[in-house]
């Protein structure tokens, strides 16, 4: 190539590299340590094109040769809540340098530590073999399970009201979650604790650590006619080849659907689809159907691995203890 071509070719590269920006930064936690091996996405505003970036062990991360322009950053890294920052700018030439700071999900408080979300979050090492099957061929769900872990959340679409009870649990940083009022979680909202699967040919009973059992009944029958709501309703189930699908109505509207304080109403109808793919893996999908909370059914999609070597332990909320105060002794 000649020379003065060789040097239009370099002389063109570097006018289009200085077209380009760049992000720079850090990303501390709310007691100033670094966040390392967190993931951080910039999406182009205009365009929608996603970068990623992952933060070192001293919390540095860095988008280089970004287009000028707009920029939406998120991230949301196991044990912080979900971190979104609208509208950074991107100059050509020049570095925009940002101090981020995420959000413990425990807020730096006391309780459990971050490990803990990033353990219930994170896969586990599970033993090799194809699923168990009962007596009669069908499969056995029994088991202790680590925590459910949410792949897909689905698009859940709430009506206006309780849009805003979601939106006003986050502006309260979710203060009064079911379990600040010793109350159950609810159903699906629980992925925080083990739990455990007991299954006969007629029944399959259903144990989370802290909350309240529940009963799916396999003997062919159907829900009453007059139920009382309750926290974890009536349940029913058949099989559908190798999934077991469990039907459940008759809750009442206390509980939450999910860690994100999506409410309900009584007319809730929950159905759920249980595979267990193998020896070490349950697949369950969760359609919750409430016209009067949501515009239209909506399905969750989640996995959780065996714990062999795990089993549930006793739990008793003892705070919001009122009864006390009010008896009558000697």
């Amino acid at each position: 190539m000649p020379k003065t071509a060789l040097g239009f070719v370099f002389a063109l590269a570097s006018t289009l590299l200085a077209q380009d920006g760049s992000i720079t930064g850090t990303v501390v936690d709310l007691g100033g340590d670094p966040v390392g091996s967190a993931t951080i996405e910039a999406t182009n505003s205009r365009t929608k094109s996603v970068y990623k970036a992952v933060t070192s062990a001293s919390g540095a991360f860095t988008f280089n040769q970004l287009p000028a322009g707009k920029y939406n950053l998120s991230s949301e890294p196991p044990g912080f809540e979900p971190f979104a920052q609208q509208n950074v700018e991107v100059e050509a030439g020049r570095q925009e340098h940002l101090a981020l700071h995420f959000r413990d999900i425990q807020l730096n408080t006391l309780g459990d530590g971050r490990e803990f979300f990033v353990s219930i979050g994170t896969a586990h090492k599970t033993p090799a073999g194809p699923a168990p099957r009962m007596p009669d061929g069908k499969p056995e769900l029994s088991g202790v399970w680590y925590p459910r872990r949410v792949v897909d959340p689905g698009k859940p679409e709430p009506k206006p009201w309780a849009e805003a009870v979601i939106k006003q649990d986050a502006e309260n940083n979710y203060k009064d979650t079911p379990q600040s009022h010793c109350w159950p979680y609810g159903l699906i909202a629980n992925t925080l604790q083990i739990w455990k699967l007991v299954q006969t040919p007629a029944l399959l009973v259903i144990m989370i650590e802290g909350e309240l059992p529940r009963q799916v009944f396999l003997d062919g029958r159907k829900h009453p006619d007059n139920l009382n709501a309750s926290w974890v309703g009536h349940s029913i189930g058949h099989w559908d080849g190798d999934t077991l699908v469990v039907d459940t109505i008759g809750f009442n509207n206390r509980s939450w659907l999910d860690l994100d304080g999506r409410p309900h109403t009584e007319n809730l109808h929950m159905t759920e689809r249980y595979r267990r793919a193998d020896l070490g893996h349950l697949e369950i999908e969760i359609t919750i159907d409430d016209p009067g909370a949501y515009a239209k059914p909506w399905t969750t999609k989640s996995v959780a691995e065996l714990a062999p070597k795990e089993e549930i332990m006793e739990y008793v909320c003892t705070e919001n203890e009122r009864d006390l105060g009010h008896m009558v002794g000697k």
